[in-house]
């Protein structure tokens, strides 16, 4: 898949920093040490993380050179890793906060993938995850029939790491005697029907849109547009509603005894 667009991920940076903030909340950490941000992208959670804990030893790790790049730019403190996440990390050393935000989906094998992570946490650590939940939304339904349905000569069929939560309960509860499991449902206000798809295009249509080339691309974005303006009906003021699901977790290791 072709690298990421840090420009276009944070084009709607404020709307996606509120479940940030929300994951946050839930972390009863009073003095972590070292903190991993699993999958930090241009950055925008690991601030939050150094604004918590300043005196905490921070590293954003993320398997995109380009957002990396916009990571450094703006924090040259804070020590950014090129790694991918279900990979080894044992070299990294141990963690009191391990967190992720709405990275976790572009992972696969999450029954593998989080326990191998939770291993990496200081007893007494915490692993605070944050997962899109969205596979049932219309917009996500419309994008996989569209594909299916009509450009399935030019596209093979991608889904994203989608679990209920029941699947982490099982995965969580096995690790920890001490884990919260929640979902929330945000409704972004956007100007337009365009801006939803200026949303997903940096997001959960890139395995699509990877597989087109230029011109396509922008058929295949035409046609989504088409499709989710009935889905999306205007507000009285002309705004639209951008309903947005998200599952969250966080789970505690025991101390030793």
């Amino acid at each position: 898949m072709a690298d990421w667009n840090p420009g276009l991920y944070l084009k709607f940076e404020s709307d996606r920093t509120k479940p940030i903030a929300d994951l946050l909340s839930h972390v009863h950490l009073n003095e972590p040490r070292r903190i991993v941000d699993i999958g930090c992208g241009p950055g925008n959670s690991t601030r939050f993380l150094a604004q918590k804990w300043p005196d905490a030893e921070l590293i954003g790790l993320d398997n995109s050179s380009a957002m990396l790049e916009t990571a450094r730019k703006s924090m040259p403190e804070i020590q950014w890793i090129e790694h991918d996440a279900t990979g080894d990390l044992s070299a990294l050393g141990k963690f009191d906060l391990m967190f992720s935000n709405a990275a976790l989906q572009w992972m696969q094998d999450h029954a593998r993938v989080v326990p191998n992570l939770f291993r990496l946490l200081n007893p007494g650590g915490v692993f605070a995850v944050q997962i899109p939940h969205n596979y049932d939304s219309p917009l996500h339904q419309a994008m996989q029939n569209l594909a299916i349905e009509t450009w399935h000569r030019k596209l093979e069929p991608r889904n994203l790491n989608f679990n209920p939560a029941g699947y982490y309960y099982d995965i969580l509860s096995k690790l920890s005697s001490t884990f919260e499991l929640w979902g929330t449902s945000y409704y972004h206000v956007l100007e337009s029907h365009e801006n939803i798809i200026e949303w997903y295009k940096g997001t959960g249509l890139r395995p699509y849109l990877d597989q087109l080339n230029p011109e396509d691309q922008e058929l295949f974005l035409d046609d989504m547009l088409e499709i989710i303006r009935p889905l999306y009906p205007a507000q009285a003021d002309g705004k639209i509603l951008f309903d947005f699901k998200r599952l969250f977790f966080t789970a505690t290791k025991e101390e030793a005894p």
